[in-house]
């Protein structure tokens, strides 16, 4: 148990702080404007070989605001991406680990480390039941929705099949690097995978084994 603890301590992740959800909000990206014609023919930047990988589709999230989903939301980021729906949530629940992903977090959350949930039910998960879902859970990162297509491209470019995923997408794409962990893994496993694909002060190693700890 202290092995574990250290290793959030080592990671620099820790409870949150109350003015998390204020300072997430005033680092979070500028918001696309859907209206603006130069950026919809805008072409998507080639800043890494996976580039290409991601959609350049808009999508919005619970508060309404809308983003480019490649450019304001993952390029040049570290981020933590899965995929759920409302009601798939009773079938096979991942919020709640996330959000314990987020308390270990701190205060990386919307500084450095960004998470975020594509819904798989477009057609039926809206913004504001995405809003009420958010809130009720305590989850102070954002939830994605866009027109079915774009979200289509989106659950294709991360072989999203079903409505039910059980897997949450860990990348860093300003070095290029992602992996994938089960939405539903202890915590500290997932949070031992943004200590990894971090850089500078916050990298850190994956554990060898349940009894290690990091320097």
């Amino acid at each position: 148990m202290n092995s574990r603890r250290n290793v959030v301590k080592a990671l620099g992740l820790g409870v949150p702080a109350l003015a998390l959800a204020a300072n997430a909000a005033a680092k979070a990206p500028v918001a696309a404007d859907p209206n603006n014609p130069m950026l919809l023919a805008c072409e998507r930047p080639a800043d890494s070989k996976l580039a290409k990988r991601f959609p350049q589709v808009l999508v919005q999230d619970q508060h309404g605001a809308k983003f480019w989903f490649y450019e304001n939301l993952i390029q040049d980021k570290l981020v933590l991406l899965n995929f759920a729906s409302l009601d798939g949530e009773q079938a096979y629940p991942i919020i709640d680990n996330m959000v314990k992903v987020q308390e270990m977090l701190g205060d990386r959350l919307g500084d450095d480390v960004h998470i975020y949930t594509v819904t798989t039910k477009p057609e039926v998960d809206t913004a504001e039941s995405l809003k009420q879902y958010a809130e009720a859970k305590g989850a102070r990162w954002q939830f994605l929705n866009g027109d079915p297509e774009s979200i289509r491209k989106i659950l294709m470019a991360f072989n999203v099949m079903g409505s039910i995923h059980g897997l949450t997408w860990v990348g860093n794409q300003r070095t290029g690097r992602w992996l994938t962990k089960p939405s539903r893994v202890q915590p500290i496993f997932i949070a031992e995978a943004v200590g990894l694909l971090s850089t500078g002060k916050h990298h850190k190693p994956f554990l060898i084994d349940m009894r290690s700890t990091i320097a």
